[in-house]
């Protein structure tokens, strides 16, 4: 496992807090591994920036009726055939 490089910007954080950023960090992308960590401190608000060795390619998000579909092979062959009838409305 690499060291994680941290960058705080406007303050200074304690020990614990930086503990808890990086295993936030860990945890969202438990297959991907945590390289860089930048956090902005503004007042009571922290902006993080997570930096992986692998950044995850974007994916299209599409609705179905009331799902947000995030990958069509997560679905089960019943909503995939639903999702494959669907028909487009076309109200702009």
């Amino acid at each position: 496992m690499q060291e994680v490089t941290v960058t705080v910007n406007g303050g200074i954080i304690s020990d614990q807090e930086l503990q808890a950023y990086i295993s936030r960090g860990r945890r969202n992308q438990p297959r991907n591994e945590l390289v860089g960590i930048t956090i902005t401190l503004d007042g009571d608000f922290a902006d993080i920036d997570y930096k992986y060795a692998n950044p995850l390619m974007p994916q299209r998000f599409s609705m179905c009726g009331d799902m947000i579909i995030e990958n069509f092979e997560n679905l089960n062959k019943a909503k995939q055939a639903e999702y494959l009838e669907r028909v487009p409305n076309n109200i702009n």
